[in-house]
């Protein structure tokens, strides 16, 4: 595994603290064609955000095959947004119970049973919540995103109910799953993440400078359990984990108990402040 592919995620100046050069700007993508795979997961990068994954922009509406447009929220018509982190619409963490997120849609792609092809062409089409896909992504980037869609259901991938559960009313909505070994995990922290992120992962800090890695870990486990699994969209920070489903669940799950020690990877300079003692989202792993 690569240790330099998390430094896709930072800056320019980062990259060159990180030991890399300052990348050079992408020349302008042919419009509807997707980028060149850059390395496992970019079914899961393009769900996360298309834009950014395939270098195209995003339209001021897309239409329903029912003939009404659906007009962008702001959000760029992202997968991620519609389903949530966990594949699950409004069954899942952006839902009604839960983060209560406006564009959630219903659909539970991880309570169906279609195969990739299906999955394809409900992207690519539309239904009676989501806007048709193909009038701005390439067969071939929406058959990778379906076939990360039935790989998660179907457990060849990591699957969200391998790292988290669902709690609601609780800070987050959601917990860690126990069986996690944060020994292990720090020590594949320190193999794998620690060159750019820093020891204690402080080196670089998140939106605005409001969270360190271990503070929007212990906050926001939701969403980095699916960084782990796919990388950053339009970096080179591809899938950090190998081996089968469950063994990739187990690795990223081990890694976020790791990450709660408010010790061992504390805030730095972060801003956003930190969890408190007993804060359920880490449990038991919480130091």
């Amino acid at each position: 595994m690569n240790r330099k592919t998390l430094c896709a995620l930072l800056a320019p100046a980062a990259l060159v603290a990180c030991g890399g050069a300052a990348p050079s700007p992408a020349p302008a993508p042919t419009p509807g064609a997707a980028t060149d795979e850059p390395g496992p997961g970019r079914g899961g990068r393009a769900y996360d955000s298309w834009t950014g994954e395939l270098g195209l922009a995003a339209p001021a509406a897309l239409r329903r095959p029912d003939g009404v447009d659906v007009t962008d929220t702001g959000h760029a018509f992202r997968l991620k947004n519609f389903y949530g982190w966990d594949l699950r619409g409004a069954a899942g963490i952006y839902g009604p119970r839960y983060q209560a997120k406006a564009y959630v849609l219903g659909r539970d792609w991880l309570a169906g049973a279609e195969p990739v092809d299906a999955v394809l062409a409900i992207l690519r089409d539309g239904d009676h919540e989501l806007p048709a896909f193909g009038a701005v992504l390439p067969e071939d980037a929406l058959r990778e995103i379906a076939q990360f869609i039935v790989d998660v259901r179907d457990r060849a991938l990591a699957h969200p109910d391998d790292i988290f559960t669902l709690v609601e009313g609780s800070p987050g909505n959601y917990a860690l799953r126990p069986g996690a070994d944060p020994a292990r995990g720090a020590a594949y922290f320190a193999d794998t993440c620690a060159d750019c992120h820093g020891d204690d992962g402080t080196a670089m800090l998140f939106d605005d400078g409001a969270y360190s890695l271990g503070t929007h870990s212990r906050q926001k486990a939701y969403e980095d359990w699916f960084k782990i699994l796919n990388g950053h969209p339009g970096s080179a920070m591809a899938r950090q984990v190998s081996g089968t489903g469950a063994e990739m669940g187990q690795t990223i799950l081990d890694v976020l108990a790791a990450l709660c020690d408010r010790g061992r990877f504390p805030a730095g300079a972060a801003t956003g402040g930190d969890v408190p003692d007993g804060d359920p989202r880490c449990g038991a792993y919480l130091r």
